[in-house]
């Protein structure tokens, strides 16, 4: 495994490698790890074999229920994800978490609960995410959750709601949507009132009244357009708070958007024609409201990048650069005696002496006359050499 780690960047290029015995390794893991994720997988399939058949009869795009259409396209955008950040999954040391049992075992309690006694779908599929993110967590380790993590709790995401829930969401929601209708009805001069999630609008032929349906309400388009940001918000480098304040606002910003087609199909009932905003209009006008929630959900990522900017430190990096500033630190204290002197030249430098320090002059000081009071006489204790030949000197007692 160690082999396989250093060589990852070329297991990249080609595809496969060979690792420590021989063992073939495909996009940065060996053959062994592809195996254990296959029969891993296969494992959690048998046993939510039945969830997950009821999950795609629901979501499928085929022939499931419209409002979870966006379902099918969340596995893709979580393995994506993984895609992206493959450099730094792959480098992070892959340890047995003994929590991420006590996660799984609580997702098993949880989805068994949901079958008896709770009797709820949506229970289930909560135990089965959770049971997912546990295993992951047992088998890799938390450094690997780190970047795993965001895949997992995205399946969130494509579970579809309960229908009691989905009718107490719904109903607050339409109620907004027709009296907001009937604001803009009002100002663009229609006579224009609500009763509870109906609009009455005073026509050429007496009254027209348009229901507010729990199709109307918005919910489909704010599952969806939560999906779309927080795909935006996780698949670009940005901090997590700003994450998340990118996914909080897909809800005010699809909520607004249906509110406006809401009344833009009374302004198409009422100045145009009743039978083309109840055909194909209605839908047509419900798809066109999608391009500019993706572009508010994109103008919103883009103040948050130019409004808040912040430096993203990397700490390996930043070790780096303190290992070298403590090695020069120290090469810079050493003292100047240690270093060789290399300058062409130089004068040598007497024993004794300071390194650089220059030589005292010599001071002239005029002869002192003899039998002065500030002291005996100065001596010329230097005795000149004997003559070649001469014995040498005795010398003189002068005491």
């Amino acid at each position: 495994m160690t082999s396989v780690s250093t060589r990852l960047d070329a297991g990249s290029r080609t595809g496969a490698l060979e690792a420590d015995g021989d063992e073939p390794v495909y996009f940065g893991l060996p053959l062994t790890a592809w195996l254990k994720a296959a029969v891993i997988s296969l494992l959690m399939g048998m046993v939510f074999w039945p969830n997950l058949q009821r999950l795609w009869n629901k979501t499928n795009p085929f022939y499931g229920e419209p409002n979870w259409g966006h379902a099918i396209v969340i596995p893709f955008v979580g393995l994506y994800y993984l895609y992206i950040n493959r450099e730094t999954l792959l480098a992070a040391p892959v340890r047995t978490a003994w929590a991420g049992l006590a996660i799984l075992l609580a997702g098993i309690l949880i989805f068994v609960y949901g079958i008896w006694p709770g009797q709820n779908d949506y229970i289930k599929d909560i135990g089965m995410v959770t049971a997912l993110f546990g295993t992951v967590t047992l088998l890799c380790g938390w450094r690997v959750m780190r970047i795993a993590w965001f895949p997992i709790v995205f399946l969130l995401c494509a579970l579809p709601w309960p229908g009691l829930v989905y009718s107490k969401i719904a109903q607050p929601l339409q109620h907004l949507a027709a009296q907001v209708a009937v604001r803009v009805l009002t100002l663009t001069g229609v006579d224009a009132a609500v009763s509870g999630t109906k609009i009455l609008m005073e026509g050429t032929n007496g009254v027209r009244t348009l229901n507010v349906a729990e199709a109307c309400a918005g919910l489909r388009s704010l599952m969806t357009f939560i999906s779309v940001a927080a795909a935006v918000a996780f698949l670009t480098a940005r901090p997590l708070w700003q994450r998340l304040f990118l996914v909080a606002s897909a809800v005010p910003i699809a909520i607004f958007c249906n509110v406006m087609r809401v009344a833009g199909q009374g302004l198409l009932d009422h100045y145009v024609s009743p039978s083309l905003s109840e055909g194909f209009a209605h839908q047509f006008v419900g798809l066109i409201m999608l391009i500019p929630a993706f572009f508010l959900i994109l103008l919103t990522a883009w103040m948050l990048d130019h409004l808040f900017v912040e430096d993203v430190i990397d700490k390996s990096k930043l070790k780096a650069r303190a290992a070298t500033a403590t090695i020069a630190g120290t090469t810079a204290a050493r003292p100047a005696a240690t270093e060789p002197r290399s300058a062409v030249g130089a004068a040598p430098v007497a024993t004794g002496t300071r390194t650089g320090a220059a030589a005292p002059r010599a001071q002239s000081l005029p002869p002192r006359p003899a039998g002065s009071t500030g002291g005996a006489p100065r001596r010329n204790t230097t005795t000149p050499p004997p003559p070649s030949g001469a014995a040498p000197r005795k010398p003189e007692d002068r005491s």
